[in-house]
């Protein structure tokens, strides 16, 4: 009787183990994926759906605030959006990231964010809209046999840009060396289809300046280079522009010597999209630091090249202390925010 009861309880536990989801776990060779409720506050961000639409939401409220029947701010945001939304398509065209996520745009809405001086709808929106647009068309070459009607447009983008903010001429030579280098896109035709569309809007201008040359003196003065040699003048630098640039320039520094640490657990073609962006950087640092004055236009080319380093940081770093520093981050520029808003940089000067 004993035994046949012994048997029944053998029987019994044998199928609760095997209906068990704890032994395949410890069967399988891979790490068991932990619910959602136990994951760091850094990976539901960076991984989250819903992420991205409650910023959203939230840049919209803060936007408007200061004057919600203001064109410029309301034309300001319409721009911001649709660059947000290039980020999107970009992120998710070409795989920037190796796991679904939307901290690309996250970031760039999110630093942008926390400076009001940028909101306005302005020419400095123009340079970075135009660079951007570059950027997501450069990155269709990659692979293509005749890129040559890419490079043309490419490069009508950024003599578009260079209309409204001439400095933007410095990433022609980078951007050749990147398209030849990283890509292995740029032959003899492209480089003329890239040439021809880099004057294509000079050729437009032509007429104003021959007929109308009084109406582009205040645009001929932005021609002098000789800014970019001469030791910039921080004196009129206010303190909100230091501390906002070197918050930006340090955790982008940090996650690009992340990515140059990490770039092998990434496929090859991310890898070239990525050192084609870390070399726009070297120009675009020049020209941010050299010319302080225009920094409502530095910034943004800055953060269109400097986001998706910073994206890929977030998402994909590990170590104990991530969650801690991600966190750290956010209240950083969310203060960097109410301090710009708030003004309360005129009150610590007074100290």
């Amino acid at each position: 009787m004993f035994s046949e009861f012994s048997r029944i309880i053998l029987v019994i536990s044998r199928k609760l183990l095997a209906a068990s989801p704890i032994i395949p776990l410890l069967d399988s060779p891979y790490p068991p994926i932990l619910p959602m409720r136990s994951q760091s506050f850094r990976i539901r961000v960076s991984e989250s759906m819903i992420s991205l639409p409650i910023l959203v939401v939230l840049a919209f409220v803060i936007w408007i605030i200061p004057d919600i029947q203001s064109v410029a701010l309301w034309g300001g945001l319409a721009a911001v959006g649709m660059m947000t939304y290039v980020m999107i398509a970009w992120n998710t065209q070409y795989q920037l990231i190796r796991v679904r996520s939307r901290m690309i745009s996250i970031s760039f809405l999110y630093v942008y964010l926390a400076f009001p001086q940028l909101h306005a709808l302005g020419i400095h929106f123009f340079p970075a809209a135009c660079l951007l647009g570059a950027y997501f068309l450069l990155f269709r070459t990659y692979g293509v046999y005749a890129p040559q009607g890419y490079f043309f447009h490419v490069f009508f983008l950024v003599g578009l840009g260079s209309v409204a903010f001439p400095p933007l001429l410095l990433l022609v030579p980078f951007l050749f060396f990147s398209s030849e280098r990283h890509l292995r896109a740029l032959t003899s035709k492209s480089a003329m289809a890239a040439l021809l569309g880099l004057s294509l809007p000079y050729w437009l201008l032509l007429p104003v300046f021959l007929f109308a040359r009084e109406w582009l003196a205040p645009y001929l003065a932005i021609w002098d280079f000789s800014q970019l040699t001469a030791l910039p003048d921080f004196s009129h630098v206010p303190l909100s522009q230091w501390v906002g640039s070197g918050l930006f320039f340090f955790i982008s520094v940090v996650s690009l010597v992340h990515f140059l640490r990490t770039a092998y657990n990434d496929k090859i073609r991310t890898r070239q999209y990525y050192y084609l962006l870390l070399l726009q950087v070297l120009p675009l640092a020049l020209i941010h630091f050299a010319l302080p004055q225009h920094f409502n236009t530095t910034l943004p080319l800055c953060l269109v090249t400097l986001a998706p380093f910073v994206g890929h940081y977030f998402a994909l770093a590990r170590g104990r202390g991530m969650n801690v520093w991600f966190i750290l981050w956010v209240l950083l520029f969310l203060l960097l925010g109410i301090a710009n808003y708030l003004d309360l940089w005129t009150l610590l000067s007074t100290f």
